[in-house]
């Protein structure tokens, strides 16, 4: 199975240090390190509840790495618990979003026009017992909804990623224009040896991209390193062409990049956990 592990949120390397400024003030998220690797800049930044996502600069030889000028169907989920609040919030911040919509559950999100307008999804969730008091902008951190993906035939494409990565099919609704997929977490899998599943939904479309595309917001999937070759060569024999490896996913870090039945980027990477 690949699994659910976070992501990058790419900016331009002159604005690198601008954009962990913006995250810090305006969203109160934390910068824990930067470094300077052969991949670029990287700046790990702490959300207020859980998570640590990775702004990364458009740097490298690899074309994993580059700007897209078109953007994708793939949008990485952060939570708050009340949307009106966030958004009341960053709009006095003169931080503009579009209107809200719905998902199949009833659960409410919207996209945010971030740093360098950056797009932003944030998916509202239930608080349940989470008493602690969080920085004015209520983007706690990665919600239970980790990807939205807008497809022609959420059918169709449920079966493409039960198939390919491993995902499991919890519903699926042709005449209602969805399917509802989950994937287990790789941190708790891979840190804790535990069983958390994030969800994902399939949402029909008629807006269909070309490829090459991504967006600045980019979610991520891991395979362990121990069987990353051959994934990565399985995929080539079920038909699928995956981008040129990034990196070393033996001795560091490294990832690659496909591309579904709807031409949306699906991005993975390995690394050793510590």
């Amino acid at each position: 199975m690949y699994r659910w592990d976070g992501g990058f949120i790419m900016v331009e390397p002159d604005k690198f240090d601008e954009a962990i400024a913006w995250y810090e003030t305006i969203l109160g998220w934390k910068c824990l390190d930067k470094v300077t690797s052969w991949v670029g800049k990287k700046g790990f930044m702490k959300m207020p509840r859980s998570g640590v996502v990775t702004i990364k600069s458009f740097e490298g030889v690899y074309d994993h790495f580059q700007s897209s000028e078109t953007k994708g169907n793939v949008k990485l989920g952060f939570a708050s618990y009340d949307l009106d609040e966030t958004l009341s919030y960053l709009a006095e911040n003169d931080v503009a979003f579009t209107e809200i919509h719905a998902l199949p559950n009833g659960q409410r999100y919207c996209e945010v026009y971030g740093f360098n307008q950056t797009n932003l999804t944030i998916v509202e969730e239930a608080r349940g017992e989470d008493r602690t008091v969080y920085p004015p902008s209520g983007i706690v951190g990665f919600g239970t909804v980790n990807t939205i993906i807008h497809v022609r035939d959420p059918r169709l494409s449920a079966q493409w990623y039960e198939k390919h990565l491993g995902f499991e099919v919890v519903e699926v609704d042709a005449e209602n224009g969805y399917a509802h997929m989950r994937s287990e977490d790789a941190y708790d899998r891979n840190v804790l040896n535990q069983c958390f599943w994030d969800n994902i939904w399939l949402l029909q479309t008629t807006k269909i991209v070309k490829k090459p595309n991504d967006n600045q917001v980019r979610t991520y999937y891991d395979i362990r390193p121990d069987v990353f070759f051959d994934e990565y060569n399985k995929l080539i024999r079920n038909g699928i062409k995956p981008s040129e490896i990034a990196g070393d996913p033996i001795n560091g870090w490294g990832g690659f990049h496909i591309y579904d039945l709807d031409n949306n980027r699906i991005n993975v990477w390995s690394y050793i956990v510590n």
